[in-house]
């Protein structure tokens, strides 16, 4: 048998993008016999062994690890950050992870964890790397998205929490007319103090990612781009196969645009993977996010054009994003490409998973 590890998720909201990573495991099976939840992977029964790609970020629910023995799994872009890793890592779990060995790591901080441990682990990048596999297109459009860019209300720099609050009033009167250019389609993940009054919270926060995002992009193109938020009410997606078909519309999506903007890393790294240019915006202020933290793109970070959202607006940081700008804004004829470092790891990971199964079934 064969399964897709996902991640249903139990709040109100759900982020799309671990359906993304589970849309990237779906490209290698013929035939797909059952769903595999990540959190609850030790009570994970089936009438026979299953095989499953673990590649995800592992977990809610540290004390669910090990999986169960009916999990055949195959440990790639396996990603543990260390508070976490304190309470999964137990001597049960680190003698399970020595039977797989080597460990695939999504990025460089897990791969030290696991070695701390004496696992064997190396450096195998993200599994979305090879979403090219089946949803690379030739037919591209004009479209650029926007998805989940980092920025804050204000400026979160300024220690006065009343000054913020202040600056984000002052961005609103000031960029009035033009955020209202834009507004009606303007979508985000962050939510302010104000979000019981929706259309004030959306006007501030559209007006904050005004005044950071300008700094870098043209108006033409935030006035026109499309903006997308990763995550979704789970009321409108109410199953696994609808999540699923979602987070491949998004690929699609991605696939045949111009340029995607983002900070979230499964929507950046599968657009390297279907090989359309993104930028990826960083920020010293996601140190402190478990989930998000910059600490967890090491070894990934290096594959993209970055900009950072600063206290003096989004900033081009990376040496080849510098040059391209030049100390000018991105505008709509602009012809930007990726960097091509990512392609190493893709075949690499296409050779671990294809290499894995041919032990399975004999052929790929």
């Amino acid at each position: 048998m064969n399964g897709i590890l996902i991640c249903s998720g139990t709040g109100v909201v759900k982020n799309i993008g671990d359906y993304i990573q589970s849309v990237a495991q779906e490209q290698f099976w013929k035939h797909v016999d059952c769903f595999v939840e990540r959190e609850n992977l030790n009570t994970f029964t089936a009438p026979e062994r299953v095989n499953v790609i673990m590649n995800a970020w592992f977990m809610w629910k540290p004390e669910n690890f090990p999986p169960s023995s009916v999990i055949n799994p195959l440990f790639i872009s396996f990603h543990v950050v260390p508070k976490i890793a304190s309470k999964m890592l137990t001597e049960q779990s680190i003698e399970y992870l020595k039977k797989y060995e080597p460990i695939g790591a999504r990025d460089i901080g897990t791969m030290e964890i696991l070695r701390s441990k004496g696992i064997n682990s190396y450096f195998s990048g993200c599994l979305t790397l090879t979403l090219g596999k089946n949803y690379k297109t030739e037919k591209k459009d004009d479209k650029i998205y926007f998805v989940d860019p980092y920025y804050e209300l204000g400026d979160s720099h300024n220690k006065s929490r009343w000054i913020r609050h202040l600056k984000a009033w002052w961005f609103c009167v000031k960029y009035w007319k033009k955020v209202s250019k834009f507004i009606s389609g303007f979508a985000c993940e962050f939510s302010s103090i104000y979000r019981r009054i929706p259309s004030l919270d959306k006007r501030l926060m559209a007006s904050s990612f005004y005044h950071a995002y300008s700094t870098l992009f043209s108006d033409d193109i935030l006035f026109s781009a499309t903006y997308i938020n990763h995550c979704v009410e789970q009321s409108d997606y109410p199953t696994d196969e609808i999540k699923m078909e979602y987070a491949k519309s998004l690929i699609k999506k991605y696939a045949s645009a111009k340029l995607v903007v983002t900070s979230r890393i499964h929507c950046g790294l599968p657009c390297l993977g279907v090989e359309t240019p993104v930028i990826f915006v960083t920020s010293e202020a996601l140190n402190g996010d478990t989930v998000r933290s910059s600490g967890r793109f090491g070894g990934l970070i290096d594959l993209f054009h970055v900009a950072e959202w600063t206290a003096n607006g989004v900033q081009a940081i990376s040496s080849e994003l510098k040059s391209f700008v030049n100390g000018k804004k991105i505008q709509q004829d602009f012809l930007l490409e990726n960097l091509d470092n990512y392609k190493v790891l893709r075949d690499n990971l296409i050779s671990a998973v294809e290499r894995w199964q041919k032990k399975l079934f004999g052929k790929t």
